[in-house]
């Protein structure tokens, strides 16, 4: 032991210690990723060159340790240095690589720090209430509605379900419960199961419907605003029809004013001048008067029906009402608008006299059904025309048509809600 006690210039010294330091850090280092190498049995090649890279930097450490090499001269120095440099380097090449494959490499804590950044809230729990696993999102949401830590799996599901979250606003319960939260933030919630290792685990997941339901909120708003326009556009069309048929009345009465004056006026002449000319002129007006009357008075009645009942009368075709048919607006139109078409086609294609027109409702939904005594089709009955006009009223209210050829004519219209039927 003699040889340590030679002078040693400082300089020496102060690199002894740099040099010791350093192959202590790269002993630890290769060590650490020794036993990960074998803990994780990587390639025998990989576990062969970390034992290596450990006796190399164990010696380099003694050897520095007792300063033998460097009282010795500046080569061995720089020999020291570049073996250091060399295990240096192979230790940052294993350090990137050790840092690559932990990012590819998939386990607990990667899977956990992924859920964890889902947006979406993640629950999985035994039947018993135990969780399993958990995000930092569910956690959130579930203190954010409660007020407290997630700790029991079932009672977050029951509470959820039974709208018993007290700290925000239950949109919609059940096996899918909608919530808002204080923020104004909505959460959809579903629950599903997998059976795992004889057990069953459920999850819940709280998916964020806030844009969904903003849309849905704007569709309904605009619906509502539509039905009242609606509404408004019916009510506007029966004013419309009632003024027209008020306008009829009024012309009526003026034309039926104007016939009566040029009448007295006509019988005033033939007192003054009672010749043949007058008297003939006079008995022609009082005559067509009294005709006009007898045939457009019952025109004169408010209800449409009876007006059609009246034409066809007037044609000498007849038509036969069973049932009560509809008083509404719309329906209305549609039921006149078919009476007109088969009273139309029964005289030109079927030679019949009189249309059978039945009418049942059930909760204010109408079943009308027209049929005539005419001719039976000889083949199927191509809608075109008035039948063509027809359906397309009737199905841009949403309703329904259908049209039988055999074994005889008919005509079923369907009528109710503007949804359908």
């Amino acid at each position: 032991m003699q040889i340590l006690k030679v002078n040693i210039p400082y300089e020496l010294m102060i690199l002894r210690g740099i040099f010791f330091l350093w192959a202590a850090i790269l002993l630890l280092g290769f060590v650490y990723r020794l036993f990960e190498a074998i803990r994780s049995r990587r390639n025998p090649r990989l576990i062969g060159l970390m034992i290596i890279s450990v006796v190399i930097c164990f010696l380099i450490t003694i050897v520095v340790e007792e300063g033998i090499l460097l009282k010795e001269g500046t080569e061995y120095v720089v020999g020291i240095a570049v073996v250091l440099a060399t295990m240096t380097v192979i230790a940052l090449i294993q350090l990137i690589v050790s840092i690559r494959n932990k990012r590819r490499r998939v386990d607990l804590n990667s899977v956990k720090e992924s859920v964890d950044k889902l947006v979406t809230g993640v629950c999985y729990y035994f039947e018993d209430g135990r969780i399993k696993l958990h995000n930092l999102s569910m956690e959130k949401i579930w203190r954010t509605l409660t007020g407290r830590s997630l700790m029991d799996g079932s009672k977050l599901w029951e509470a959820l379900s039974e709208g018993r979250a007290n700290l925000g606003t239950c949109i919609k319960e059940g096996d899918n419960p909608i919530y808002e939260l204080p923020g104004g933030e909505v959460r959809s919630f579903r629950r599903t199961y997998i059976e795992t290792d004889g057990m069953r685990l459920y999850e819940v997941l709280a998916a964020d419907v806030a844009e969904e339901f903003a849309l849905i909120s704007n569709l309904e708003e605009k619906e509502e605003r539509l039905r009242y326009r609606g509404a408004r556009l019916k009510a506007l069309g029966e004013k419309i029809d009632a003024l027209n048929i008020e306008k009829e009345i009024l012309n009526s009465k003026i034309r039926l004013h104007d016939d009566w004056g040029r009448a007295l006026l006509t019988a005033k002449a033939y007192m003054e001048n009672p010749d043949d000319d007058t008297k003939k002129e006079f008995l022609s007006i009082w005559e067509r008067n009294i005709s006009y009357v007898e045939e457009n008075v019952p025109s004169l009645a408010k209800d449409a029906y009876d007006d059609i009942i009246r034409s066809a009368e007037s044609l000498g075709l007849g038509i036969d009402i069973e049932g009560e048919l509809p008083e509404d607006y719309e329906m209305r139109n549609v039921v006149i608008q078919a009476m007109t078409v088969c009273l139309s086609n029964m005289v030109k294609h079927a030679e019949g006299k009189r249309l059978a027109v039945k009418a049942e409702e059930s909760e204010g939904r109408y079943t009308v059904t027209l049929t005539n005594d005419g001719e039976s089709p000889e083949e199927i009955i191509e809608e075109k025309g008035g039948l063509k006009n027809l359906r397309k009223k009737v199905e841009s209210q949403g309703w329904q048509m259908k049209v039988e050829s055999s074994p005889r004519f008919r005509l079923f219209i369907e009528m109710g809600d503007r949804n359908g039927i």
